[in-house]
């Protein structure tokens, strides 16, 4: 297909073109149902999906209905599980790298450039991407529907337990297209767009819900596995649905501080923000390449919502005790019903409230390198600027430092870290143990050497420097002090102070030294706070001294800027 026949319009006024919500008329879109669904390619893959989904539908069908005795309504619940593995594998893997690779190989033949010609809106543009560039996965997904519908309607499951299920499958299908397009739009490598949007998705399915096991309950609404453990019983011949029904019943609802919300209204607000997020990145892209992903405000607010929502998730959990990881096993493993003792231990406390401080530091490096300029950016602006015969960038654009919103993420991060611990630790489970006063600065000190310092690092010298820096300060420590730790005992205070050099370990420092662990080596008890602090200081030496550079760096560009105005 050649580049003048991508969208063809006679009339060029943008206003004779079709409005964002009428999808099907979308230009693009009708442009890869031409191209993704013609007879031969997308028969092939129709015959392939209905080979497997009827395979799946009828062999467990039959199978269970006259080798397994089952009556006919269970037979026909127990297709749906299997289904729907296939229908995620085709909407959530395929299509997500499809979406990725293929916005990735846009922008290589130069047919985004071309795009951007086009009297149409940027939001339309990101809507016939988001739904053009998958569409033959959602014709190969409504190919196998059918057996589902079948499968619901003879399995007597309730219309709103089936309702729920598939609306927040196709949600959890768009939120994953937008971050492969997100991926496809910002990695230059089709390959590694392509793999990167497809470990994303693993991730959320494998790594991430573990994390609700550790306090961060908000990554699993991220993913269909709240609605679906809600729905698991309706899944299951009626008897074994009844005990798993019965089961469900003792656990949480989804919690939102003291509001108790269905698992389905939660997850779609939840991935309905980052729906919404992940068009703004888009349309800011389509609007202007250049654009960061997202504005400052937007960005800030963003993260200070996230903070927001890991508290109201966690902190109506910690009392019950479904938060602490023990719990989780015991009744995974079947152990809780035998042990009416149960209680956590202090280092779950010490690995939970680590591992909230590392989650929302590495969020505030995420969302800092979203909207932080780079040198070149910084002095376009500038001129820009002068040439409107302004005398300071606004601090809402793109070229403006984003020093002070990085310290406004600094408070949030500290602020609800210190929440979240004081809240555990100062729980029943915990009696005679409390943060000492000082908790709330180590917080602060943490979040801000390490989110300061790397913002600071990375609008002064460039994200390849900042690559450099993370595996030298942040990766190798770790690796050299546990080879040292492993040699030999006698050298465990030498690991120790070589692994604290890594920024990454710090939250988890602060929280052994803020939380005594009595069974810790006396060694490691006068090693842990002194590696802690000194490192620490040296971090904040490090991250005002990298503040000094930038404020010159950002007044060199100012000069130059005035410069260029005064010789043009």
């Amino acid at each position: 297909m050649t580049t003048a026949s991508l969208v063809h319009r006679d009339d060029p006024d943008p206003a004779a073109w079709p409005p964002v919500w009428k999808v099907w008329a979308n230009p693009i879109i009708r442009r890869y149902a031409r191209s993704r669904l013609r007879v031969r390619g997308l028969s092939v893959g129709i015959l392939l999906t209905l080979l497997v989904a009827g395979f799946l539908f009828f062999s467990i069908r039959e199978g269970t209905l006259h080798r397994g005795g089952l009556e006919a309504v269970d037979a026909n619940r127990t297709v749906l599980i299997p289904l729907l593995i296939l229908q995620g594998i085709i909407l959530f893997l395929l299509g997500t790298g499809q979406v990725a690779g293929a916005m990735t190989a846009e922008a290589d033949e130069g047919v985004i450039e071309y795009q951007r010609l086009a009297p149409m809106s940027p939001l339309s543009k990101v809507i016939g991407y988001l739904f053009g560039l998958p569409i033959r996965e959602y014709v190969l997904c409504a190919v196998t529907m059918p057996f589902s519908i079948w499968a619901l309607w003879r399995g007597e499951v309730p219309l709103g337990i089936g309702l729920q299920l598939y609306t927040v499958f196709f949600s959890s299908a768009i939120l994953y297209h937008l971050t492969g397009l997100v991926a496809g739009t910002v990695v230059k490598n089709r390959r590694w767009a392509f793999l990167a949007s497809m470990g994303l998705v693993f991730l959320l399915y494998t790594v991430m819900p573990q994390l609700a096991n550790f306090g961060l309950v908000f990554f699993r609404y991220l993913t269909l596995l709240p609605v679906a453990g809600e729905c698991y019983p309706y899944m299951l011949p009626r008897d074994a649905g009844a005990v798993a029904l019965a089961a469900q019943n003792l656990l949480p609802s989804a919690r939102f501080f003291n509001l108790d919300l269905p698992q389905a209204a939660f997850t779609l607000l939840s991935q309905g923000v980052l729906i919404l997020t992940g068009l703004v990145m888009l349309w800011r892209r389509w609007r202007k390449a250049e654009s960061h992903l997202l504005g400052k405000a937007w960005a800030t607010g963003l993260f200070g919502w996230i903070q927001l929502v890991l508290l109201g998730n966690s902190l109506p959990l910690i009392d019950p005790g479904y938060l602490f990881p023990s719990r989780e096993l015991n009744r995974f493993t079947g152990r809780f019903q035998m042990s009416g003792d149960w209680k956590p231990e202090l280092v779950e406390a010490v690995v939970m409230t680590g591992l909230f401080g590392l989650t929302s530091l590495l969020m505030m490096w995420v969302i800092t390198s979203m909207i932080t300029p780079n040198a070149e950016g910084r002095l376009r602006g500038w001129r820009r600027t002068r040439k409107l015969g302004r005398q300071r960038l606004s601090p809402l654009s793109d070229p403006a430092t984003g020093f002070w919103w990085i310290l406004v993420m600094v408070a949030m991060a500290a602020a609800g870290w210190f929440i979240f611990t004081n809240a555990v630790v100062g729980s029943h489970w915990f009696p005679g143990y409390a943060l000492p006063p000082h908790a709330l600065g180590a917080f602060l000190l943490v979040m801000a050497t390490g989110g300061l310092g790397f913002h600071a690092l990375l609008e002064s010298r460039g994200g390849r420097f900042v690559g450099l820096v993370v595996i030298v300060v942040g990766v190798v420590p770790i690796m050299a002090g546990t080879i040292v730790a492993l040699i030999s005992d006698l050298l465990a205070v030498p690991a120790t102070w070589l692994i604290a050099i890594s920024p990454w370990m710090a939250p988890f420092y602060a929280a052994a030294i803020l939380i005594p662990l009595p069974d810790m080596p006396v060694d490691l008890v006068r090693a842990m706070p002194r590696a802690f602090w000194f490192w620490q200081a040296t971090g904040a030496l490090v991250t005002l001294r990298l503040i000094a550079g930038l404020r010159q760096a950002l007044r060199k560009v100012a000069v130059q800027a005035a410069e260029d105005e005064g010789t043009s």
